[in-house]
């Protein structure tokens, strides 16, 4: 910081001790010592004394100012400080970057020459890929990709690659996706445990060190990073398939994933120290005796069995829970092999086309009854490419940025409170769990006018209704998916107040069509003013632009169509309601909405929709 204040806690000086100890002498043996000047030998131990208490005053004050963030200059106590406050330093940034992904894909042949999607593979996530003029520099990716997967979310493009000689039959298709990547290399290494003991702790001593990718014992169970090891679930991702859910997989075209919440025993935390490493702590179960029989519970207390726990009159030590498995258990006898990732750096900001060497790409594709040579061809086939730079890399934070970060960080402590911090949380839900394009927040009670409010005695009046909506295929709006809600509630529960009630709902989605008029200045072609008109009119109801319960103002679709250069004045403005069909199932009385040039939208949350620009917005040129 510019300016540190002087921590005075104790506010001693040499100078202040000094008279002190003089007007104590001078009070208490005055009778006994009188020579209080600078040459005098009694003055030397008052000085002596003097300083010893210095000393000790400076070091208390310093110690008190390091254990404020505020004012605390060591970089140790700045780390440890925006730990104890739930924020992590970064000590490295990444570069990230989309990759475009290829693969070939043959046809089935004759005689309709389509394509074979039997053929299509699945790229196992941290692949990865290198730099062509720096193959130092590597990406790893972040999702699977799975090419016979499409949504409008994760979509697979597809083109004719290479057709059989001499005809115009297609032999190879083309399949392209996409996947985020940031620029990391992966190592591993290894610790023994042996004897059991409370929160052992290990140190990976490496640079710029990103995080833990995984954690395996010599059984090869799994160990889990949580923030904090009093937090005992996870979020636990399984592909959408009938095995893992039958009654969701119909809907695998909305969500790839499902995302449910997975209690863990085995689970680590991380933090890094002032040398940037990164140490690993693990639990304090170190008994082999289950929780079961440490804590009491009414299946195991007082039954009077032989087995049973018969301690009605002991005194229980509330520390006990530290010999429990509720902070995870600790490693024993056995090795764990630690999987992380390094990396970041300005120098893996890299340009564009730079990023397409295969370095370590782990295929699979299901084999039956597939012919072994195409599909050689096919495993081969993949690539990658950067289109766009990679951006982001950089050092990691400096010593002043953790404290600020980590004060900006305390207040919310990662925790849903308002309706903001649930609509942010709700649209950052990963697009793999599902969607969501649009979304509100609200209570019903505050809207509901005072017959409906009679309908919420058997409900609670202050839950918070989230109304979504998510993109078909085609990226127009429609209503989400079931499998999309439930990742949606799974995902929200983790940072929900305990006392909160969460009703996920479908809000409404309302397709208009535009017609307007207009004349145009005698100097400009009325064809070009108005493909222009259509055009602006195309980005003005865009539907990224737009929100859900967002009004209509006609006034500034005039404004929007009268700034296109050539035209004399905007005549006419109409919209209408479009429904049924390939448009909405819902219909919607616009004369009867529309107060003082305003299109207001339901009550009920609705989103206004143009659905088909190029049909959807019509213009007409008037001449007079």
């Amino acid at each position: 910081m510019a300016n540190i204040p002087d921590i005075k806690y104790y506010d001693k000086d040499f100078s202040t001790l000094k008279q002190d100890l003089i007007n104590y002498a001078r009070t208490y043996f005055q009778n006994s010592y009188m020579d209080f000047s600078p040459s005098a030998p009694g003055n030397m131990f008052i000085e002596m004394a003097a300083y010893v208490g210095d000393i000790l005053s400076f070091y208390t004050d310093t110690q008190l100012q390091e254990t404020l963030l505020l004012y605390a200059q060591e970089r140790k106590n700045i780390i440890a400080l925006a730990y104890a406050l739930g924020y992590r330093p970064k000590i490295t940034s990444v570069a990230s970057v989309n990759l475009n992904v290829y693969q070939l894909l043959p046809s089935n042949g004759a005689p309709d020459y389509e394509p074979d999607w039997r053929y299509t593979l699945k790229i196992e996530k941290n692949a990865s890929i290198k730099s062509i003029s720096n193959p130092g520099i590597t990406f790893i990716t972040q999702d699977i990709v799975d090419f016979g997967f499409s949504s409008s979310f994760d979509p697979t493009d597809i083109t004719i690659y290479q057709y059989y000689t001499g005809t115009t039959n297609a032999q190879y298709y083309l399949l392209k996706k996409s996947v985020e990547a940031i620029s990391g290399q992966i190592k591993t290494t290894t610790f023994s445990f042996t004897t059991p003991e409370q929160f052992p702790t290990v140190t990976i001593n490496d640079s710029n060190i990103i995080q833990v990718l995984g954690v395996t014992d010599s059984d090869n169970n799994q160990w889990y990073e949580v923030p904090y090891l009093a937090q005992d679930a996870i979020f636990d991702e399984s592909l959408n398939i009938p095995i893992n859910e039958p009654n969701y997989y119909n809907d695998d075209d909305s969500a790839l994933f499902l995302l449910r919440l997975k209690k863990v025993d085995r689970r680590f935390v991380t933090r890094f120290d002032d040398d940037n490493n990164l140490m690993l702590e693990f639990g304090s179960g170190v008994v082999s005796t289950p929780d079961e029989v440490i804590i009491p519970n009414p299946d195991n207390v007082g039954l009077g069995l032989v087995d049973g726990i018969d301690k009605m009159f002991m005194a229980y030590d509330p520390s006990n829970f530290q010999y429990t498995n509720e902070y995870g258990v600790a490693p024993s006898n056995t090795t764990l092999t630690i999987t992380y990732l390094v990396g970041g750096g300005i120098e893996a900001n890299l340009p564009s086309d730079d990023i397409g060497l295969n370095d370590v790409v782990n295929t699979t594709i299901n084999t039956y009854n597939l012919n072994s040579s195409i599909v050689n061809v096919v495993s081969g086939s993949v690539r990658f490419n950067n289109d766009t730079p990679s951006s982001g890399g950089g050092p990691g934070e400096t010593t002043e940025q953790i404290r600020l970060q980590a004060l900006a960080n305390f207040p919310t402590q990662n925790r849903n409170v308002t309706k903001a911090d649930y609509l942010v949380r709700t649209l950052s839900m990963p697009a793999k769990y599902g969607y969501i394009s649009k979304a509100y927040v609200t209570q019903d009670y505050l809207v509901a006018n005072d017959t409906d409010k009679q309908n919420f005695v058997n409900n609670n009046p202050l839950a918070i209704s989230i109304y979504i909506l998510s993109n078909n295929i085609d990226g127009k709006i429609t209503r989400a998916s079931n499998v999309v809600k439930q990742n949606l509630k799974t995902y929200l529960s983790y940072n929900k107040i305990m006392s909160d009630a969460i009703l996920i709902k479908d809000a409404y989605y309302v397709n208009i069509k535009v017609n307007f008029d207009i004349s145009v200045l005698p100097a400009y072609n009325s064809q070009e003013v108005l493909t222009k008109c259509i055009n602006i009119l195309k980005d003005y109801f865009d539907t990224s632009k737009w929100q859900i319960n967002q009004p209509i103002i006609i006034s500034d679709v005039y404004n929007t169509i009268g700034t296109v250069q050539g035209v004399q004045s905007v005549i006419k403005v109409d919209i209408e309601n479009l429904a049924g069909g390939n448009y909405s199932p819902y219909s919607y009385n616009i004369i009867s909405a529309t107060k003082q040039g305003v299109i207001y939208p339901s009550l009920d949350p609705c989103i206004f929709e143009v659905r088909y620009p190029d049909s959807d917005i019509y213009g007409r040129i008037v001449t007079y």
